[in-house]
This record gives C-alpha cells, structure tokens and sequence, in this order.
C-alpha cells in the first residue's frame, strides 16, 4: 500500500524480492499489486511518481500478504485519516495471511488497531514516538523486523528487504530466499534480531570515532580500560564515564559488539567458527560460541548454516581466510 511521500525503496525493495521468489521458485508465487486510495501516479518522497492500482479494483478478501510501506510524515497522515483506506486495509488484514509494514507503516497499522498487543518494530528514530502513542504495542527499537503471529513489522528501508526474503523464506524455502539474496548481491539475509543500524557506524561520527577505528584494527588484542583510554587520550575514569554517556555502551559491552560484528561477518562470508572466533577476538571458539547463545540464541555453527554464503547449488560455503569484513 503506497500514498504521496511514500518512500520509494519501501515499495521498490519488498517488490523486487517477491519478483525474485516468484525467478526461483517451481511455481509463480507471487503477484505484487500496489495500491493506493484513489490509484494512478503517486509521487514518492525521492521524487519518481510509481504508478498503483486503486482499491476500488482489489477484492481485499483476495490479498495473501499485505504490507503498508512508511513515507513522509504529512503523506502518512493523510493515509492515515483516509478512512476508505483504513477500512480497505482493515479488511485486507482480517483475511490475508499476513499483514505488516515497512519502516514508518507500522504507525498506519497502530493508529488502525492491527497491532494491539502485538510486538513489533518501525524505524529507530521514531520507536520511542510509537512507545508513547501506542501503550498497547509492544516496541523493539532496534530490531530489524519483528514477526509476530500473521504480522510482520521492519524497521527503516533497507530492513524491509530482510524481512520479505524472510517471507520468502516461510513460503518458499531456505533455498529461494538465499537464490534471491544473492541474485540482490546481498552478502547474507540479515535475521530480524540484529540491530537496525551499525553500532560502528553510530559511534564513528562522535567523539571517539577515532578510537571506534583503533578498537576494528586491534581486535586481536585484550582492549582493557586501560589500553582503550590510553588511545583516546583520556584518564581511565573520565573514559569509562564520557564513553557510555557518547554510546550508551560500557566500553567492555561496546568491545564485545564490534568483536560480535566482526565474527558474524565472518561466518556470513563462509569462515569456520574457529577463524570468526579468532578474527573477532575471542579467546576461543567456547567464549564465540558462549556469546552467540547469550545474544543470538544459537551457536555459530547454527548462524553460519542459516545465512552464510551459499553456491549455487544451495551448499555452504566456507572460507578460510583471515581479511575481516565489516557490514556496513
């Protein structure tokens, strides 16, 4: 579902994932329909006007899976005080198998009841705006998107690509997704508990972006306070203190993050859980493996076999190189 200042990957991105299911899939799966209040050209907030169907012309009984895309702030207000519109999505989401929004769209499925009671997600910079609006929505700020029961919920733009090749994934199979990922040139799908943003590229722009640099090329050595505050040219007290107020991390949990990105990083690129442990640097393939559990809720090898590289033919890559990769 689109309106004026719709964000155009919103609807571009899950659009073309379907498209790819439908490429390698036995059977054609999917028939994507965009739809609008009154239909014909809808301008998007980049700019490009997308053409979409009107909802006079789409039995909403019929939708399998109906997602809401986000947009501009006056474009989604007006969306969402269509009444037209909140009845046809209404409808839509009482028979469809499932129903969501990517990025800001979750605020049009709140402000028309689909998400009472539900947990889900929306952009980062505005959960705390869904927390307060709606008590009855239980907010994930960070995840990249959220399934709970028939409703799905992304966080900002790029998420929604992650969880239509999730979709994908239900419908379809683990095989079509990762055809479809990569067909995209996307690295691996990204599972919907990983944060929505970087947690190097939050820290970069500020005060210790140099420091966040340093912290990437050594994270083969111990890192304690000491070593991090001598880098940043700051006692170890004023450190600890000025760091979590700048990132909201104590240095140890800002230390743990970025060794956890490098080791799921390596692990997406086909590495075996021993060189992700130790290009991350974690004491052993135990303290990765005791990480993963705590914050993942599975073991490396099970993260490597769920979105690490595939051939072609479907079968895990591995890799044995020691260059680490960043995503993002």
């Amino acid at each position: 579902m689109a309106f004026e200042g719709v964000q155009l990957l919103d609807v571009a991105g899950p659009a073309d994932v379907f498209a790819m299911g439908n490429r390698f899939a036995t059977e054609h799966a999917y028939d994507v329909v965009v739809v609008s209040s009154h239909g014909s050209l809808v301008s998007t907030r980049g700019g490009p006007r997308i053409d979409t169907v009107p909802l006079k012309e789409v039995d909403a009984s019929r939708v399998h899976t109906l997602l809401v895309a986000g947009g501009e702030a006056p474009g989604l207000r007006l969306a969402i005080a269509d009444r037209q519109l909140a009845t046809w999505v209404q409808d839509a989401a009482a028979h469809a198998h499932r129903y969501g929004s990517v990025c800001t769209g979750s605020f049009a499925l709140a402000h028309w009841g689909l998400l009472e009671q539900k947990k889900a997600t929306t952009h980062w910079s505005v959960a705390h705006v869904m927390e307060r609006q709606f008590g009855a929505v239980e907010v994930d700020p960070s995840a990249l998107f959220v399934n709970d029961g028939r409703s799905w919920t992304s966080g900002g733009v790029t998420s929604g690509i992650d969880m239509c090749l999730a979709i994908v994934e239900e419908d379809l199979g683990r095989f079509v997704a990762a055809r479809a990922a990569k067909e995209l040139v996307l690295s691996a799908r990204r599972i919907g508990n990983q944060s929505q943003f970087s947690i190097v590229l939050a820290t970069q722009s500020g005060r210790y972006g140099v420091l966040v640099d340093w912290i990437r090329k050594n994270l083969k050595q111990g890192l304690t306070i000491d070593q991090l505050s001598e880098a940043s040219g700051e006692s170890a007290r004023t450190f600890q203190r000025r760091f979590r107020a700048e990132t909201g991390r104590t240095p140890a949990e800002f230390v743990e993050d970025v060794r956890m990105q490098a080791a799921r990083a390596m692990l997406e690129a086909g590495a075996s859980v021993k060189v992700a442990a130790r290009q991350g640097g974690f004491t052993s393939e135990e303290h990765l493996a005791r990480i993963f559990r705590k914050r993942l809720d599975m073991t490396p090898s099970q993260y490597r076999m769920l979105h690490g590289r595939r051939d072609a033919d479907g079968s895990a890559a591995e890799r044995s190189g020691d260059s680490t990769h960043f995503a993002g």
